[in-house]
């Protein structure tokens, strides 16, 4: 469970953003942080912890190619991701909600960014959208998928796998990343529609 916060595009409110800013483009930035409850363990996030900073670093990677930072020179557009319940798969959901949460925003994407995870077991069989206890003992693959132009934006491998089953996880993964790119889409009707009831521009 995410909770995905996006603020901007706006000036740049520190002088050292402000110079670090394109002239031609927006800067896109990402802050990731685990809850102290989120896997069920009270634990407190020491600040510079690197698992978050890792996934804050492939979310903003992910995203920087989609964003139309074009149209927004000069700007800061900052994407805060907070985990509040942890049942695996986080990377996927991160970029899953940060799509929604972008869109949401008014941020001009280029295409939806849809991610899913798949693995594959001893014996052959195949995993879609891992959860916790099923990630330990399989070799688990995030990949992220641009529905419209029918291409794969990354590919990232957590651990070891046999070159015969990499083809086969891909496709497998690319299978549920559709699956999740219907959710999303029909998930940004309905609040398209709900916005326009609320302004008047549709009545029931």
């Amino acid at each position: 469970k995410l909770l995905v916060c996006v603020s901007g595009p706006k000036e740049p409110k520190s002088r050292a953003r402000a110079a670090a800013a394109a002239h031609d483009r927006a800067q896109l930035t990402c802050e990731f942080e685990a809850l102290p409850f989120a896997t069920g363990q009270h634990k407190l996030q020491s600040r510079g912890d690197r698992n978050s900073a890792e996934i804050a670093a492939a979310v903003r990677r992910v995203f920087e190619p989609v964003v139309q930072t074009h149209l927004y020179p000069r700007a800061h557009i900052n994407i805060r991701i907070s985990l509040m319940q942890d049942d695996g798969g986080v990377r996927s959901a991160c970029i899953n909600a940060t799509t929604l949460a972008l869109i949401d925003a008014g941020i001009a994407l280029e295409d939806f960014v849809c991610s899913c995870s798949a693995g594959s077991i001893q014996g052959g069989a195949l995993l879609l959208d891992l959860n916790a206890q099923e990630v330990n003992g399989v070799a688990e693959m995030n990949i992220g998928y641009l529905p419209r132009c029918e291409r794969l934006s990354f590919v990232q491998l957590e651990s070891r796998m046999p070159l015969t089953s990499v083809d086969e996880v891909i496709h497998f993964a690319t299978e549920g990343c559709r699956q999740v790119y219907d959710t999303l889409r029909d998930t940004v009707q309905i609040r398209m529609q709900e916005q326009l009831h609320s302004r008047g521009v549709l009545s029931t």
